[in-house]
């Protein structure tokens, strides 16, 4: 069996000026028999940082906020350099402790699709689709998702729909027209949800979706951090069959 764990960056709503211009979706792919020593790799990898940077390993590590603290009092103690360092080192780690995995994005530019309200439905559909097609080329083997603390209700409904009525583009007409019917039935259970603080998996999640947001989004302020190509780090571990139009294998459409 596999495990997707998936974070969220930015917010669902029609961009305004005043939101996030993006929503985008991270997820990390891993096979059950990995989790164990992945665990092991993240807790000492908390070790480092409490030695490091003195960041108390009870602390989630928040990629957000380790860039421009709001709520997170146990930041404030490191500065904002070693804290930057922090997100740095992890994006330098994660193709190491998951080398056997795979990453998988999303990213929807909001002012490229204004058509839509909301982007979440949307691009959780696109997450779900490409995780199930990746089950069905691991022969055809079955995947369960954790996902940080989102729109639960909404998330159940579509892969529920999503298992029986799952219409995709074809090449060739069919029964549907231009459409073929593929259930994403490799994928059991509801989406779990996991509040990121309880859970190492969905920091790393959290950390790969806020750093595709600084790449595809920089600021001038953070360039000499370099944090715009953090992300670039994980080149050897993402799922590039995922969008083959797409260099890095990110859906934007």
């Amino acid at each position: 069996m596999y495990i997707m764990y998936v974070d969220e960056s930015g917010d669902p709503g029609k961009y305004n000026n005043m939101n996030s211009p993006h929503f985008i979706l991270s997820g990390i792919i891993l096979h059950q028999n990995d989790w164990m020593p992945i665990l092991e790799k993240l807790k000492n990898f908390k070790k480092y940082c409490k030695e490091e940077y003195g960041l108390p390993i009870s602390e989630e590590i928040h990629a957000s906020e380790l860039i421009r603290i709001n709520k997170m009092d146990a930041y404030r103690s490191i500065r904002k350099t070693q804290r930057i360092y922090i997100l740095r080192d992890f994006m330098q780690q994660l193709p190491v402790i998951f080398a056997k995995c795979r990453v998988l994005n999303i990213c929807m530019d909001k002012q490229q699709h204004n058509e839509l309200d909301d982007y979440q439905e949307i691009t959780w559909k696109r997450l779900i689709q490409r995780y199930d097609t990746f089950l069905k080329k691991e022969g055809k083997d079955l995947g369960m998702i954790f996902s940080d603390d989102t729109n639960e209700p909404l998330i159940r409904q579509l892969l529920r729909k999503m298992r029986v009525y799952n219409p995709v583009p074809s090449r060739y007409p069919t029964a549907l027209g231009n459409y073929r019917q593929i259930p994403t039935d490799n994928i059991i259970e509801d989406v779990v949800m996991r509040s990121s603080d309880k859970s190492y998996f969905v920091q790393a999640a959290d950390s790969i979706a806020h750093c595709l947001y600084r790449r595809e989004y920089p600021k001038g302020a953070l360039k000499k951090y370099r944090v715009e190509r953090f992300f670039d780090n994980l080149q050897p571990i993402l799922l590039k069959k995922a969008a083959a139009n797409d260099k890095d294998g990110i859906v934007r459409k």
